[in-house]
């Protein structure tokens, strides 16, 4: 992903979704999930305990396979030949990618109550991403987390963000012009990313033209709504970032994750990374792996994408999408996927996806961990339209690639 996105039955059964089997019989005794995470990472661990958990309430055999990001190239397969998985998860994009057609219709799921609550797994969501996670007839995904992205920063290495974090472009490229300066190389990026590239150019078009810049302009079968002041705004100051020599020598032709490794250990000496609230996760799994104490090499902290300028429309735009659970229309153990829906969504299992996993959980009323990677307020600023593709950059990339012939990092 390129730089500018995630977001969320004390008795078993499922009211609604027609008579629910004996949790340790026919198509119910067991569930096969495929993962979008791998072992060793906190969302891996917070679910793999709610599985435990959950096996040995119901019954059910849970066949958990934790593939990690590219699971999609292994289920889309599988939902053409008609035997897929019965649980996955992942983003929005899966009602693309996996065709919401292809994916059970969560009406029932969304009306269950969950186990040992008063509320419904509708109820307990945050509202603003509802529409984002729906098709045509129905929600496809039940959110479990949010993710977001920000410009992370080290504080052991850069300290003096904390304090003055640059809010606007003028204030930003002060800051890179000063790490430039004393020798390091301010931005670090993977240029192999497509998305991650992409980043840049989303924020930048959110801050100046606000919720609506990029879908109208998609939208726009005359090719004028790439001419739009707000668009030149944006893209000219990406094109800054570009000319001043702040991303690594070479971007282009990195292979993920390099950048964001040598980011994270410091030896390439980068300062700032455009990236989602996953990073943490993502570095500090890394640099475990190598026998590292990353206690000792990283704090993670970061800061909004600057405003561009007083004439920017998007101020306070905040990015923040769902990541959540689905459910292949053609899962052999259905009933057994929606029973661990509602069940995953219950204070006690999801409240580790703060504890466990350090991220933002899906329910306002889960605490967040003190350290969040997504400020807390996003609950209450979610601004991005759900649905509209407009400014959730994550949702955003896809409609541009279809129409837009702006300037690309790449090709600059």
């Amino acid at each position: 992903m390129s730089g500018v996105l995630a977001l969320t039955l004390g008795t078993l059964g499922i009211a609604g979704c027609g008579g629910a089997k004996d949790a340790k019989s026919g198509a119910s005794g067991k569930l096969v999930y495929w993962s979008m995470w791998t072992e060793g990472e906190g969302q891996q661990k917070a679910i793999k305990a709610a599985l435990d958990d959950f096996s040995a309430e119901t019954g059910i055999q849970v066949d958990a396979q934790w593939v990690g990001r590219e699971v999609g190239k292994q289920v889309i397969p599988r939902l053409t030949a008609g035997n897929p998985p019965d649980l996955v998860d992942g983003g929005t994009d899966l009602l693309t990618s996996y065709g919401s057609t292809n994916l059970q219709n969560l009406t029932d799921v969304y009306k269950s109550k969950i186990p040992g609550e008063d509320l419904t797994v509708g109820d307990s969501l945050i509202k603003p991403m509802l529409k984002e996670v729906s098709g045509t007839d129905g929600p496809r995904l039940a959110p479990y987390s949010l993710v977001g992205s920000s410009v992370w920063y080290n504080q052991k290495v850069t300290p003096e963000l904390s304090e003055h974090p640059p809010k606007t472009w003028a204030e930003f490229i002060k800051v890179l012009d000063k790490l430039k300066a004393a020798g390091r190389t301010p931005v670090a990026l993977d240029g192999d990313i497509a998305d991650y590239d992409a980043y840049w150019v989303l924020w930048a078009l959110m801050r100046t033209g606000g919720p609506g810049t990029i879908a109208n302009a998609a939208k726009d079968s005359s090719g004028q709504g790439f001419e739009t002041p707000a668009w030149k705004r944006g893209t000219e100051a990406i094109q800054q970032l570009i000319k001043g020599g702040y991303f690594p020598k070479g971007f282009n032709g990195t292979k993920f994750p390099t950048q964001q490794s040598a980011w994270a250990d410091q030896t390439s000496k980068t300062n700032l990374i455009l990236m989602g609230s996953w990073l943490p996760t993502e570095a500090t799994t890394s640099l475990t792996s190598q026998g590292k104490d990353v206690s000792k090499l990283i704090q993670f902290r970061s800061f909004p994408f600057p405003a561009i300028s007083d004439q920017d429309k998007g101020a306070g735009v905040v990015d923040a999408g769902p990541i959540g659970f689905a459910v292949p229309q053609k899962a052999l153990h259905k009933e057994a996927a929606d029973k661990f829906i509602a069940y995953f969504l219950a204070k006690k299992q999801l409240s580790r996806i703060a504890t466990v996993a350090k991220s933002m959980p899906a329910r306002t009323d889960v605490t967040p961990p003190p350290d969040a990677q997504l400020p807390s307020s996003i609950t209450r600023k979610l601004t991005h339209h759900a649905g509209e593709g407009s400014a959730s950059p994550h949702a955003s990339v896809r409609a541009v690639r279809r129409r837009a012939r702006t300037p690309s990092l790449r090709r600059a």
